[in-house]
């Protein structure tokens, strides 16, 4: 038969057949899968409704629960309950919580009139259809007052029909009732809010009264939940990928009047459809659930055509084969050999692929057991294959444990969960125990593989990778850090200056605790010494993008100095955009205090014959450079010699003392005061003429002559005052202010006077 020529069309008349067959049967698979779908996702979206709106029931069973612990809860109360409980974010749909309590129609005016007095002014109670001889039911309390919920406040609930009637359900019922769908009272809120409420009935006796007339007549008022049905549902169901549609009807009747909800108003005309009644706490709802499509491809209701299709393609290829193998047998023989071949290649190529992963994997059935591994599972166990597969993973030997040492149970590790959940499991970190005793730390991830129809996890592939070595990195990283935070003066802060973060170095240099510094600028350990043109001229660069250094004066917490220099840099996000700023400083507090010992005279504090020289010859310097003007001020005490006669040498260094501190504190930042010699003091004056020089002498004078000097009373000084002209140099400026000083003396001292100057031309 193989040599007969009519086998070709023989096994295509057979493959025509079967893949009719075929394709018959898979229309039915599609529409039956269709169909399980369909109504899978129909009870499931049942039941997200029927457990969101028991949570609700149960939120309405909490705030009656709560209005009846108290014989009166005030509106604080109220308010401070619903604020705990989160209620505005936690239930879906929510639009407002309220309390209306039963007013007699004789009380009405008292009730008003009592609401006014707790500072609502504008309250009255308003109705839809006014009525004068029945109860009312004002909304009294309300959560949230929202713009959107005051329009309600004071509403009577019984002045409209479907409300009254949900009222009266209630105390009936003596048990949570939902109402007819109604339209929600809301202010500035102009289109259609379809919504329904949730009443709970109080009464004024502790027991429920066993009879429905007992109950009427027992009332003390309802607490209810106003819910917005597009809010609730459309919110129930964002997080979930369903392919099929709803309508949700109030009652039993599905219409446009009773319509609650439509989750696709454009699918008119849907392939499948069918209605769900849901009864719950004495409503029946309508849901009519529908869907064009329930498989994720739309294609799969044409898959029998494709089968048909790729069925002839198929036996037509193989009885065209067939004809060649007829003729060319042995050359298909070479084929087939060559196709075996290379499928056994890529078999090959995948287990070599298996095996060489970096990453260790295991591969376990749905009782637990290990089917497979690869060479990096093995290494990272320590075991051989053979000691691996076939042992189960609950099997004693298997320890794992947390990161704190605690035991991981056999509900908590990853391949457990994946088969119980059917949910992956990722990034869980685990301390496997290994034959020597010691522990192999790996990040696994376990992913639950489902049979062909998704209805079973048949087993779970779980993928780990070692990261013993990164946690201890990570150890020593952390103890690193650890010292830099002991030993290095460190902070951080936001864009505007406030302090984020700072090192127990930082802590310790400045005497305050972390609490102290969080959350408050550097201001906090500033320096009054340093002048705000510094720190101008730091913010300026930083807001640059630019790095700032130099040395800063600061104080501690205890009112002590410390010097500092600081290096800060701008922080930035993962975007490059500047978040913050960090700096990093080197104490430099003993060395300032070296510095400040060698340019200083050791009794005044002021700056000494050498630092005076080099300022001295640096602003001369500038003067000349950039033609600024320049001044200088020698003064002299009046009869210091007699002082030191009088009353001893140390009252002597008391007056120099004394003079040098009213000196200090009386000149500019710029300036520079020192000590010239013996009871001689020079002021330099950078940027000033010989009048500014001038008036400043005169100041100092008249402090001077208005002190009062410890142990020797009032004393005076004389001053002279010169100014830098061209072809100037220090000795120059210093003879003419020598010789103004002399004059002051000659004149009387207590006097300033100004240099003469003699402007010599050059000869022509």
């Amino acid at each position: 038969m193989w040599e007969s020529k009519f086998l070709p069309w023989i096994f295509l008349l057979l493959g025509v057949l079967f893949s009719m067959m075929i394709a018959w049967k898979s229309d039915l698979w599609v529409k039956e899968t269709e169909q399980l779908r369909f109504q899978a996702a129909s009870h499931h979206i049942t039941n997200l409704i029927e457990k969101e709106l028991d949570a609700h029931i149960q939120l309405i069973h909490s705030v009656a629960a709560f209005m009846n612990a108290s014989d009166e809860v005030s509106r604080d109360e109220w308010k401070r309950y619903a604020l705990e409980n989160h209620i505005n974010e936690h239930f879906l749909g929510f639009t407002a919580l309220g309390y209306a309590p039963l007013i007699q129609p004789s009380e009405r005016l008292k009730h008003e009139q009592s609401i006014r007095d707790e500072g609502f002014s504008n309250y009255t109670i308003f109705q839809i259809n006014t009525s004068t001889n029945s109860a009312l039911f004002p909304i009294t309390y309300l959560e949230p007052m929202s713009e959107l919920n005051k329009k309600a406040f004071g509403f009577d609930l019984a002045s409209e029909i479907v409300r009254k009637d949900a009222l009266h359900q209630s105390f009936v019922r003596a048990d949570a009732t939902l109402s007819s769908k109604i339209d929600l009272v809301q202010k500035y809120v102009t289109d259609h809010q379809a919504g329904f409420l949730i009443f709970f009935p109080l009464y004024q006796s502790k027991d429920v009264p066993s009879l429905p007339e007992e109950r009427l007549h027992n009332a003390k008022g309802v607490v209810y939940i106003a819910i917005d049905a597009k809010k609730l549902f459309e919110q129930l169901l964002q997080s979930s990928y369903i392919l099929v549609d709803f309508e949700i009807y109030d009652g039993v009747v599905p219409s446009n009047e009773n319509l609650l909800y439509n989750s696709n108003a454009n699918l008119v005309n849907p392939r499948l459809s069918h209605n769900v009644s849901l009864e719950f706490y004495g409503k029946v709802w309508t849901i009519h659930f529908k869907a064009h499509d329930v498989l994720e491809m739309s294609s799969s209701r044409y898959l029998p055509w494709f089968q048909i299709l790729f069925g002839l393609l198929l036996f037509s290829v193989i009885s065209g084969l067939i004809y060649v193998l007829q003729h060319t047998q042995k050359k298909a023989y070479e084929i087939a050999n060559a196709k075996t071949k290379l499928l056994a290649k890529s078999e090959s190529e995948i287990r070599s692929i298996f095996q060489t992963m970096q990453e260790g994997i295991l591969v376990l059935n749905d009782a637990g057991m290990i089917l497979e591994c690869n060479l990096a599972a093995q290494e990272m166990l320590q075991l051989s294959k053979s000691e691996i597969i076939g042992n189960f993973s609950s099997d004693s030997k298997w320890k794992a444990v947390h990161e704190d040492g605690s035991v991981f149970e056999l509900e908590e590790r990853p391949f457990y969960k994946a088969l119980h959940t059917g949910e992956p499991q990722n990034n869980i970190i685990m301390g496997i125990k290994r034959g020597d005793g010691t522990y192999v730390w790996v990040k696994a991830n376990a992913q639950p593989i489902y049979s062909d129809d998704f209805e079973k996890i048949n087993s779970v592939l779980i993928t780990f990778s070692d990261i013993t070595a990164y946690r201890k990195s990570k150890y020593e990283l952390e103890k690193y850090l650890q010292i830099i935070d002991m030993h290095v003066i460190i902070s951080s802060t936001d864009l505007y200056g406030i302090i984020t973060e700072v090192s127990e170095a930082f802590c310790e240099i400045s005497g305050y605790t972390k609490e102290e510094l969080i959350g408050k600028s550097h201001n906090i350990v500033r320096h009054p010494d340093i002048p705000s043109s510094i720190y101008k001229e730091m913010w300026d660069t930083l807001k640059k993008g630019i790095s700032w250094s130099g040395e800063i004066k600061n104080r501690r917490k205890d009112g002590s100095d410390y010097w500092i220099e600081t290096i800060i840099e701008p922080r930035y996000n993962e975007e490059y955009k500047m978040v913050g700023y960090t700096a990093i400083r080197h104490d430099i507090t003993d060395k300032k205090r070296v510095e400040e010992l060698s340019i200083t005279d050791r009794l005044t504090g002021l700056y000494n014959r050498l630092k005076l020289d080099e300022l001295f010859a640096s602003y001369l310097s500038i003067a000349k450079r950039h033609q600024t003007p320049f001044s200088i001020i020698i003064l002299d005490i009046d009869k210091f010699k007699s002082v030191n006669d009088t009353y001893g040498h140390q009252v002597g260094d008391s007056l120099l003392q004394e003079l040098a501190k009213l000196l200090k504190t009386n000149i500019r930042f710029e300036d520079a005061v020192g000590r010239w010699g013996g009871e001689e003091f020079l002021i330099l004056l950078p940027n000033s003429d010989l009048e500014s020089a001038r008036l400043l002498a005169e100041k100092l004078r008249s402090l001077m002559e208005t002190q009062n000097f410890a142990y020797v009373g009032r004393r005076t000084s004389s001053f002279g005052v010169a100014s830098y002209h061209l072809h100037d140099d220090e000795k120059s400026m210093i003879a003419r202010a020598d010789a103004a000083l002399y004059l002051a003396k000659e004149n009387g001292r207590n006097r300033v006077e100004i240099e003469t100057y003699m402007c010599t031309l050059p000869a022509f």
